[in-house]
C-alpha cells in the first residue's frame, strides 16, 4: 500500500486513514482487532476504479482508544463521523466481519448515505464467534495463540503471514487496546434486532462469504441473502473467514464489477 497517512478528527477522537483514486467514494471497514492494513491486498486494485478510503475504527489500529463501553452504536457513529470528516455525502461501504456488522447497522439507519454495500463474513446474526475467539485468546493474545487462531480462520493455514501477526501484536500491546478489544467482544447485543431491520434495506448489496468459514458459518450468508431483498450472494470455495485476504484477486474483481454495475 505504502501511501501517505492522514488524520481525521471525529468528535473528541482522532483516527488514521489513507485515500487513493478518483470517482465514486468507497470506504473499507475492517473487523475486530483489525486496522487499515487489513486491506493491503485490495486497496491499490480498488483505487484504480474508485476513490477508496481505509481507516482505523475507534479502539483499533492507531485510532484513539477511549476507555468506554464499546457497542454497535459507538462504531456506527464513528463511521458516520468519518464520512463527515472526508465530506462524503453518499458512499459505497465494504465491511468485513465486525466491519460487516457495522456496515449493515449503518445501512439500516442511514440508508440515505449509502449507494451500495458489500458485506463479507459479517458478524451479527449469531453470537458463538465471540466464545471461539475467547477460547483461542485466553487471558490475552500471544504470538502462538494468535497464529493458531489465524490458522483456524483461514482455509489454507500456509497463507497466514508472520508480518500480519507481528503487526497485530504490536497494535494490541497497550492496555487501552486490550480494553477496546475485550469490551467489543462483550458489547451489548443491541444488534440482535438486525434481521427485522434488514427487511427495509433497499440498497444493492453484495454478500461475500467463505464456504469453509469456521468462525461465522456460511449458513448466515444465506440468511442475509434471504433478508436483504436487493442482494447478490457469492460463496468462495476453499475459503475461510477472510475472503479478501485469502482470495484477493477474485474478491477484487467481483467487488469492482458489482460496484461498477449500474
Amino acid at each position: 500500500m505504502a501511501l501517505k497517512e492522514f488524520w481525521a478528527s471525529i468528535g473528541r477522537h482522532k483516527t488514521r486513514f489513507i485515500v487513493s483514486g478518483s470517482g465514486r467514494p468507497v470506504v473499507l471497514v475492517h473487523g475486530l482487532g483489525g486496522s487499515l492494513e487489513t486491506w493491503k491486498n485490495n486497496f491499490n486494485f480498488l483505487s484504480r476504479h474508485f476513490k477508496v478510503y481505509a481507516f482505523d475504527m475507534l479502539g483499533f489500529g492507531l485510532a484513539d482508544k477511549p476507555k468506554i463501553q464499546y457497542r454497535i452504536g459507538v462504531f456506527t457513529d464513528f463511521l458516520e463521523g468519518f464520512l463527515d470528516a472526508i465530506s462524503a455525502e453518499k458512499v459505497c461501504l465494504i465491511g468485513n466481519s465486525l466491519g460487516g456488522l457495522v456496515s449493515l447497522w449503518f445501512a439500516v439507519h442511514h440508508q440515505d448515505r449509502l449507494e451500495k454495500l458489500v458485506v463479507e463474513s459479517a458478524a451479527g446474526l449469531e453470537t458463538g464467534a465471540r466464545y471461539v475467539i475467547m477460547d483461542f485468546m485466553g487471558e490475552w493474545w500471544t504470538m502462538e495463540s494468535l497464529k493458531r487462531f489465524y490458522q483456524f480462520v483461514y482455509y489454507d493455514p500456509s497463507k497466514v503471514s508472520e508480518e500480519i501477526l507481528e503487526l497485530r501484536l504490536e497494535m494490541f500491546s497497550s492496555p487501552e487496546a486490550q480494553h477496546a478489544y475485550k469490551s467489543t467482544l462483550n458489547m451489548p447485543r443491541e444488534w440482535e434486532i438486525l434481521p427485522e431491520k434488514l427487511i427495509s434495506l433497499e440498497r444493492p448489496t453484495l454478500i461475500v462469504w467463505g464456504a469453509q468459514d469456521k468462525l461465522i458459518p456460511v449458513k448466515h450468508a444465506y440468511q442475509l441473502h434471504k433478508l436483504i431483498k436487493n442482494s447478490k450472494l457469492a460463496v468462495f470455495k476453499e475459503t475461510g473467514h477472510i475472503p479478501h485476504a485469502e482470495k484477493p484477486e477474485k474478491f477484487n474483481e467481483m467487488v469492482t464489477g458489482f460496484l461498477k454495475d449500474p
